[in-house]
C-alpha cells in the first residue's frame, strides 16, 4: 500500500513528539509516552483519509443558496441558535467552497487544538492557580492521557474526531470552555500586570462555549459560578464581565425560533412528555448510572483517578504541593463537579425524554475525565498517605502502566490501527472515485448516476459502516436503491438529479 501524500503533515507531527519523548531518560517514563503516542497516533493519522458527511454537504448548498449571511439568519429562524457553530459549519466550511479534502486538515488540527486546550486548562489551573511546580512538559503528557483515555472509550469517536460539523458542534465549544476558564484562572491567580489582558481574553472562548452548543452552555454555568465563589475579591470586575457578555450570548442562543423548532422536532410524540417533570431527576440519575455501568467507560474513569491521585502524591511528596480545602470549599467543589457531569444528563431527559445523543455523551465523557483528574489530585492533598491504605505493589508506577496499556487493548485504539492500516487509503481512494464520478455526471447533465456501495474489509472509527457494527451513530454510506438521506444530500450538492447505488454497480477507477 502506497502512503497517501496527505499523510505528511501527520508524519512529520509524530516525528516531533517523538523527538521530544526522546529527552526522557528514564526507560520506564519513556516507555509509557511512547505509549500514548501509539495510542494517539491512528486516531491522528485516520484524519489524513477524511472525507466529507451528511450535514457538511448540507450546509454548503444551503450556503450556496441563502448567501454567507442570509444562511445564518434562515438557521437562526428555522433550526438552531448555536450562531458560533453555525458560522463555522457555513461560511468556514471547506466543502462549501468545494475543497472536499479540507475536512482532513480541519480534523488533525482540531485533535491537536483539544490536545492543546486540555493542556493549557492543567497547567492554568495547577501552576497558575494552585502554585504548583508543574511545567508544560507535565501538562503536554497528562493531557495525551486523558485525550488517550477519551479516544479509547467515545462512545461515538466518528461524530466528535471527524464529521466536520460533528466536530465544530462539539469540540470547538469545549475547546472554548476549557480556554476560557484557563485564563479565566490567570485572570484570578496569573501576573497582576496581565490580569485583565487575560481577562479581555477570556470573553471570545466564552462566546464559543455558550453560543456553540447546548450541552456546552450548561455545563459552563457551574464553572462561571465556582469562579464567582473562588476568584479573589479583587477579580471580582472581570467575574461581572464575564457574566455580562455570557449573559448575553446565552440569551441570544436559547430565544432563537429555531431552537424551539428543533425541540419540537426531537421530542417524542407522546401525551405524557409534559408531564416529564415529575420524573426529570429519578430519570437523569438512571442515565447516567447506564452511561458510568459501561465497562471501558468506568475503566477510563478509574484511570483518570489514578492519574490525578499518582500526580498528587508525587508532587506532595516532592514538597511541591500543598492544598488544603476547607469543608465549606470541598462542598463547593463537589456541588459544582456534580452539576457539571450531571446536567447534561438533565437537559437531553428534559428535551428528548432520553438519555444523551451518542455525539453528545463523547463530550460528557471528557469533560469527565478531566474533572475526575483534577478532583483526585485535590483529594491526594488531604486524604493520608497511600502506604496506610494503598498496597505497595500497586503504588508501583510499573503496574499503572501496564493497567493503561490493558485498558488501550479493549478499546478503540486496536480498531483504529486496524482501520488505519486496512481501510482507510481504499476508502479515499473509492471515495474519490465516486466524487469525481458525480462531478463528471453533473458536467454531462445526465439525468442519473449509479455507484457501487463502498467495499472495505473494515469499518468503524472513521468509516463507520452498519455491515461491520451494529452499535454505531450513522452509516455513512450511500442507501441501496435511489431514496435515502445521503443519496439526496449528493443529489443536491453536485447537481445530479438521481443518485443510485447498487451493489452490482462495478468499481470506480479514480479519475482526475
Amino acid at each position: 500500500m502506497q502512503p497517501c501524500p496527505d499523510t505528511l503533515g501527520s508524519g512529520l507531527f509524530i516525528s516531533a513528539s517523538t523527538v521530544f519523548l526522546l529527552k526522557t531518560l528514564s526507560p520506564r517514563i519513556l516507555f509509557f509516552r511512547l505509549g500514548l503516542l501509539l495510542a494517539l497516533a491512528p486516531f491522528f493519522l485516520l484524519t489524513a483519509y477524511n472525507q466529507p458527511f451528511f450535514d457538511d454537504f448540507r450546509n454548503a448548498y444551503w450556503t450556496r443558496a441563502h448567501g454567507t449571511w442570509g444562511v445564518q439568519a434562515w438557521l437562526f429562524e428555522t433550526w438552531t441558535g448555536r450562531f458560533t457553530s453555525t458560522f463555522f459549519m457555513t461560511v468556514l466550511n471547506p466543502v462549501t467552497y468545494g475543497w472536499l479534502g479540507g475536512v482532513k486538515l480541519v480534523a488533525a488540527v482540531l485533535i491537536v487544538v483539544q490536545w492543546a486546550s486540555i493542556g493549557h486548562f492543567l497547567r492554568a489551573l495547577f501552576h497558575t492557580a494552585l502554585r504548583v511546580a508543574f511545567s508544560w512538559q507535565d501538562a503536554f503528557w497528562c493531557a495525551a492521557l486523558l485525550l488517550a483515555l477519551f479516544c479509547n472509550a467515545a462512545p461515538a469517536p466518528f461524530s466528535f474526531l471527524y464529521w466536520f460539523c460533528g466536530a465544530v458542534a462539539y469540540q470547538i465549544p469545549l475547546i472554548g470552555l476549557l480556554n476560557f476558564t484557563a485564563l479565566a484562572l490567570r485572570s484570578g491567580w496569573g501576573i497582576p500586570a496581565n490580569r485583565w489582558q487575560s481577562a479581555f481574553l477570556a470573553c471570545g472562548p466564552l462566546v464559543l462555549a455558550l453560543a456553540g452548543n447546548e450541552l456546552t452552555l450548561v455545563q459552563a454555568l457551574p464553572i462561571l459560578a465556582l469562579l464567582g465563589y473562588a476568584l479573589p475579591a479583587s477579580s471580582r470586575p472581570q467575574w461581572w464581565l464575564w457574566l455580562a457578555i455570557g449573559a448575553m450570548a446565552a440569551a441570544l442562543a436559547t430565544v432563537a425560533p429555531g431552537n424551539w423548532v428543533r425541540a419540537r422536532a426531537m421530542a417524542p410524540d407522546d401525551a405524557l412528555q409534559a408531564y416529564r417533570w415529575l420524573v426529570l431527576l429519578p430519570r437523569t440519575a438512571y442515565s447516567a448510572m447506564l452511561f458510568l455501568a459501561r465497562p471501558l467507560t468506568a475503566l477510563s474513569l478509574l484511570a483518570a483517578v489514578a492519574m490525578g491521585l499518582w500526580l498528587g502524591y508525587r508532587q506532595r511528596a516532592a514538597g511541591t504541593a500543598s492544598l488544603r480545602l476547607a469543608p465549606r470549599q470541598w462542598g463547593a467543589v463537589l456541588l459544582a463537579f456534580g452539576i457539571l457531569n450531571g446536567i447534561g444528563f438533565l437537559l437531553f431527559r428534559y428535551l428528548t425524554v432520553a438519555a444523551p445523543l451518542l455525539r453528545a455523551q463523547n463530550e460528557i465523557l471528557l469533560v469527565m475525565l478531566i474533572s475526575v483528574a483534577a478532583v483526585a489530585w485535590a483529594a491526594a492533598q488531604q486524604l493520608p498517605e497511600p502506604h496506610f491504605w494503598f498496597p505497595r505493589r500497586l503504588r508501583h508506577s510499573s503496574l499503572l502502566i501496564l493497567g493503561l496499556f490493558g485498558l488501550s487493548a479493549s478499546g478503540h485504539v486496536p480498531e483504529a490501527w486496524r482501520e488505519l492500516l486496512t481501510s482507510a487509503a481504499p476508502f479515499d481512494a473509492q471515495m474519490q472515485a465516486r466524487f469525481a464520478r458525480l462531478r463528471s455526471t453533473s458536467r454531462a447533465q445526465e439525468p442519473t448516476v449509479t455507484l457501487p456501495p463502498l467495499r472495505l474489509p473494515y469499518g468503524h472509527i472513521l468509516i463507520p459502516l452498519r455491515q461491520f457494527s451494529n452499535f454505531i451513530e450513522f452509516d455513512i454510506d450511500l442507501t441501496p436503491g435511489c431514496e435515502g438521506n445521503i443519496n439526496g444530500v449528493m443529489e443536491r450538492y453536485f447537481e445530479v438529479p438521481d443518485v443510485c447505488c447498487d451493489t452490482r454497480a462495478p468499481a470506480l477507477n479514480k479519475q482526475k
